[in-house]
């Protein structure tokens, strides 16, 4: 398959994003991303697609010039952060819908998935900057914690929410598991309060760390509000997910506050067995 340079709209850590014909896209992997990987999130998109329909549909996946992709339905809107970013006065609206989207997405799963337990020890085997030790203390402590069989689509921010004739439609499944949605809720609150843009200048990464902690704890607020849960199912989730992220491309400055974090929570824990 052809592309043309010009036609790319986007592009990400993981892909860049071109326009084709007949309102489709075509998310182009970059080179050395593993072919599993991208089989997976094809897999999740057309499972996710059988439960919701208020996602891109995905067609199929193609090789251009040796690097893999996957061709998309093109999806006409903007995205959730860009117009809390136009409309900065109705931040609170925006966040309380931020909740809102959530439980919507949080649907039984019947296809054979990977589990959020699943995704995260693997994560947690990749992670290189935590002791053997500390990994085990989180593998232990995972075991313990509640299987679920909901749709987790474990990346869900503002940014990877399109807002299209006033209907949100959701992107991004490379990591979509099945699990305790509480764990899914954990991840968007660590995104939220301790997610930044790696490369941008310190000023902005202080305002916009500002601005998100404001959505997240608008956002719990009401998710907690709307789901009778309490913050407890949410925190409990915390360690490995934290854990997890540490494999992910993150700034050094996030890397350093988390494994402060997971630092923290596994000394707890074997306070609490002494």
């Amino acid at each position: 398959m052809e592309i043309r340079k010009g036609k790319i709209i986007g592009q990400g850590n993981t892909a860049e994003i071109y326009r084709l014909d007949d309102n489709k896209i075509l998310k182009l992997f970059r080179t050395g991303l593993y072919k599993g990987i991208i089989k997976r999130e094809y897999q999740n998109s057309i499972s996710v697609q059988k439960i919701l329909d208020c996602v891109p549909k995905a067609y199929e996946m193609v090789d251009v010039d040796g690097r893999q992709g996957i061709i998309y339905q093109e999806i006409q809107g903007t995205d959730m952060l860009k117009i809390i970013l136009r409309s900065l006065w109705k931040t609170n609206h925006y966040a309380k819908k931020l909740a809102h989207y959530h439980l919507h997405i949080q649907k039984p799963v019947k296809d054979n998935i990977y589990t959020v337990k699943n995704k995260l020890e693997e994560d947690l085997n990749y992670v290189d900057t935590l002791s053997d030790e500390k990994k085990e203390i989180i593998r232990k402590y995972l075991e313990r914690l509640p299987e679920g069989n909901d749709l987790c689509h474990f990346d869900f921010h503002p940014g990877n929410i399109m807002i299209a004739d006033n209907k949100p439609v959701f992107l991004d499944w490379m990591t979509a598991c099945k699990g305790d949605v509480c764990a899914d809720v954990a991840r968007t609150s660590i995104l939220l309060k301790y997610g930044e843009v790696a490369h941008a200048p310190w000023i902005v990464r202080k305002i916009l760390s500002l601005f998100q902690k404001h959505i997240y704890k608008v956002y719990i607020k009401e998710y907690l509000m709307i789901t009778k849960r309490d913050i407890e199912d949410i925190s409990k989730w915390e360690l490995p997910v934290a854990a997890a992220r540490l494999h992910e491309w993150i700034s050094d400055n996030e890397k350093k506050v988390l494994i402060k974090l997971v630092n923290n929570h596994c000394d707890e824990l074997v306070n609490k067995e002494i």
